[in-house]
Order: structure tokens, then sequence, then C-alpha cells
């Protein structure tokens, strides 16, 4: 009974044109037969996508898919140093450095030179859950500045987007390795809480500060994924002999577009890859005025055009490919000599 009123309150707009009409035919229905759009809307989808599927990122937020020459060019930019220029940077830098990353190690026991394998799990699901914080905080910003503006972004909301999603996605990828116990989850849940509003009240006083901060806390990312890396290509440690065989997960290796032969330290490398761009790409902004930073074009978005059109090339080569399959299973083949001739 309760849906029989919207109902009959539809009926009270019957008068006379196209508009009663489909009025009339809708309050005519059964109160308890669903519309056909919402019911379409609201079902289940037609197809069951996998998490395969769902992590080629071609269709949204586009990543870059690192080749091995690049790899090995961005980890030689694991000593990277940003140098602070005034009193602000060396503030942040300091709360990273000594207070954040020092501590960090101890709380996990973690060392450069052989980690336990434990401590660099907590890390990682750690650090990724918070890394993914920063960039869509700035990127919300921009997003109502806009708004409230009734101006353009110059491209800037796209990047930052694109980094906490690429964040995100290392944290899913190191949930299919690693597994996360209750205090694990509390203390990402607790991090969130604190660090959120913290990190908007930063970006209220000053924007450059908190990419700032996320420059040097990309710094010690990529200092971290480099000693795990040789780490785990170091005979005699202890993730080498945890990790030397351990296949890349499905995910992985649809979001980086690896060969399905990847290890898992072929994750860490790309995931290397991405934290020096993040850095980079912070550096940047935290080095822009505030006349470049809101009224000129993000230098970086000549890297998302390009890695779009990476992956429609690659989308419509493997069309190409699938439909070419297809076509030749689909011959008819002849046993004639002249047929025969013909194919040969």
């Amino acid at each position: 009974r309760g849906r029989e009123k919207p109902m009959n309150a539809l009926r009270i707009y019957r008068a006379s044109g196209p508009l009663s009409r489909c009025v009339s035919r809708l309050a005519s229905r059964s109160p308890s037969a669903p519309h056909r759009l919402f019911h379409e809307l609201t079902s289940a989808p037609r197809k069951k996508y996998s998490e395969d599927e769902l992590a080629d990122h071609s269709w949204r937020q586009t990543n870059h898919i690192w080749t091995e020459e690049e790899i090995c060019q961005r980890m030689g930019t694991a000593n990277v140093k940003h140098i602070p220029q005034n009193l602000s940077d060396r503030v942040v830098q300091g709360i990273v450095k000594h207070v954040l990353y020092r501590g960090f190690n101890w709380v996990t026991g973690y060392t450069a030179e052989n980690p336990p394998v434990k401590s660099i799990e907590w890390r990682l699901i750690f650090l990724e859950a918070f890394a993914g914080v920063p960039g869509f905080v700035a990127a919300g910003f921009r997003h109502f500045r806009s708004l409230r503006m009734l101006e353009r972004d110059h491209g800037f909301i796209f990047s930052l987007l694109e980094e906490a999603e690429n964040e995100r996605m290392h944290l899913l990828v190191c949930m299919k390795m690693f597994h996360a116990n209750a205090l694990t989850r509390f203390m990402v849940i607790a991090s969130q809480a604190v660090a959120t509003p913290a990190l908007m009240l930063l970006y209220v006083i000053k924007p450059q500060s908190l990419h700032r901060f996320v420059g040097y806390l990309e710094e010690t990312a990529v200092h971290t994924y480099t000693n795990i890396v040789a780490a785990t290509e170091k005979p005699g440690t202890h993730v080498h002999e945890a990790w030397k065989d351990l296949p890349a997960p499905d995910i992985a290796v649809q979001y980086w577009k690896m060969t399905e032969n990847a290890k898992w330290v072929d994750c860490l490398k790309r995931m290397l890859a991405d934290e020096s761009h993040h850095r980079d790409v912070n550096h940047t902004f935290a080095s822009m005025g505030n006349e470049m930073y809101y009224g000129k074009d993000n230098p970086f978005i000549h890297e998302h055009f390009a890695d779009h059109d990476h992956h429609v090339k690659r989308r419509v080569e493997t069309l190409l490919k699938t439909a070419l399959s297809d076509l030749n299973q689909q011959k008819t083949r002849s046993t004639s000599a002249l047929a025969q001739q013909l194919e040969s």
C-alpha cells in the first residue's frame, strides 16, 4: 500500500496533451510492477566483469605503460632529491624524513640492508593506502575552485586523480600478495581519519606545501622500493628467498600490460617508476607560483595524451588480431588441387 500513494499522486496532473497521456499510462501500471527503465538501471549488469578486465585502465584514467628502458632510467633516479628552497620546504622535509620515515622504520622493524618480509608487507600496505589520499584531496579542491571561479582547471585535476588512482591500484596489487590483519586495517583507518583533514588544512593554507610534502614523501617511497627491488634480486636476503619465484598477480599484469610470465619483482619495479613520476610531478607543482599554478596549463598534460593514444593503438591492434583470428577460423577450406595451389 505504501507504493500506491505516488501513483495516485500522479493522477492529480491529468489534463490533456502528450504529457498527461504519459502520466496516465504510468499511473495505470500495477503498483508492484517496477518501471522498466528503473529496473534496467538497478538490475545487475548484463556482463560480469572480472578483476582482470577492470584492471585494464584504457577505458578510464589512463596509466603509463613502462618500458624496460624507462624502468632502468627511473631506477637510476633513486638518489635524486629536491633541495629545500625556503623555511617551509625545510619544515616539510624534516617532518617527512625525520618523523614519518624514520619513525615508520622503527615501528615496522624495516632495515634497508636486509629487510624482514613482514616489515615490507606491512609497510607497503600502509604506504600505498596513505599515498592515495593527497592527490584526491588536491583534485577535489581544484574541482571546487573551478566551479566556484567559473573557469577551466587547465588539466591539473586529471593528473591528480590519475595519481590517486595509481596509488589505489598499487594497494590493490599488494592486497593480492599480502594479508592485512586487524591491526593493519585499524592503522589504515586511523591514518585516513588523521591525515585527510590535516592535508586539507595544509592545502587551504598553501597548496604548494601539500605538493612539496607529497614530493618528499615520494622520494622516500622511491628509496624504499629501490632497496626492496635490490634485496629481492640479491641471493641470501629474506625477500629473495620468499619472493624470487613469486608470479605477478593478474590485475598487475593487466594494469601494466606485462607478459604472462611476469614476476612479483617486476611489479615492484613498476611501482618504483610510478612513485618516481609522482615525485617529479609534485615537486614541479610545488615550485609553481600561484599565477602559473592556477592560470597556466598543466606541464604534464602531454603525457596523458600520449598514454591515451598508446592505449587506443593497442586496443585497435588487439581488436584487429581477434577479428583476423575469427575470420581464419570461419574460412571454408577446399580440398581441390586449385585451392591448395592458391593457398601455397
